[in-house]
């Protein structure tokens, strides 16, 4: 009932030269090219008070009080709609010592010769990797959930890894990675801003969806690596 009045009062001020409020995110850990879209927002929304909430987690809006979750994968909730960004494909990498130490793999069934690293919530679920007809499972010396624990494995030369293409982007550009079985793309990955269809959005909710949709070209650019 609270957020209900609290909208309603939100919409009043829509139509004024700013908007102002708070704004509830959640957003997924180490998704660093959205920190700077949010720090861009605020700047230029400065009555926009920001709480941010990391987790890789299902975000129950209600619950954990969020106006706008930005989620990666399919979206198949009838609460919630579902607001496309873009697509984008993970990156096998290493870095140029580990090439030079234990050469490159030229098939993906070449993996189960390298020390490797994944992503994985369980301790008791092995990692797969899936590539175009073919599913391996890597010689995964570590997995974790912390995207930058493997970025750090993969640049101290001692694994291979798959990450985001907007985590490994600047460590391509300088050298310190290298791109590795690009001719076997990865599957793509869906980014999506969610929030609840049962609520009439805010002007505050809704100033944020168009400044994330407007920023779309610019997330591109941000989320691409160049090889």
């Amino acid at each position: 009932g609270l957020d209900i009045v609290q909208e309603g009062r939100d919409a009043l001020v829509s139509d004024q030269a700013h908007v102002k409020g708070k704004l509830r995110l959640s957003v997924p850990p180490s998704f660093s090219p959205w920190w700077q879209l949010i720090s861009d927002f605020q700047k230029d929304h400065p009555d926009i008070r920001v709480h941010l909430l990391s987790t890789e987690r299902r975000v129950h809006t209600v619950e954990d009080g969020i106006d706008v979750a930005l989620r990666v994968g399919r979206v198949e909730h009838e609460a919630m709609i579902a607001k496309h960004l873009l697509d984008y494909r993970h990156v096998v990498v290493a870095s140029p010592q580990f090439v030079a130490t234990y050469g490159r793999p030229n098939s993906p069934e070449d993996l189960g010769r390298f020390p490797c690293a994944t992503w994985s919530l369980g301790t008791n679920t092995s990692a797969t990797w899936r590539f175009p007809g073919l599913t391996v499972e890597p010689n995964a010396v570590l997995s974790t959930n912390d995207s930058m624990h493997l970025l750090h494995s993969a640049m101290a030369g001692e694994v291979i890894t798959e990450l985001p293409p907007f985590i490994v982007k600047e460590a391509i550009e300088r050298g310190q990675l290298v791109p590795l079985l690009s001719a076997y793309p990865l599957p793509e990955s869906s980014l999506n801003l969610l929030y609840p269809a049962h609520r009439h959005p805010s002007a505050v909710v809704r100033t944020y969806l168009e400044y994330c949709l407007n920023r779309i070209p610019w997330l591109e650019h941000a989320c691409c690596t160049r090889t």
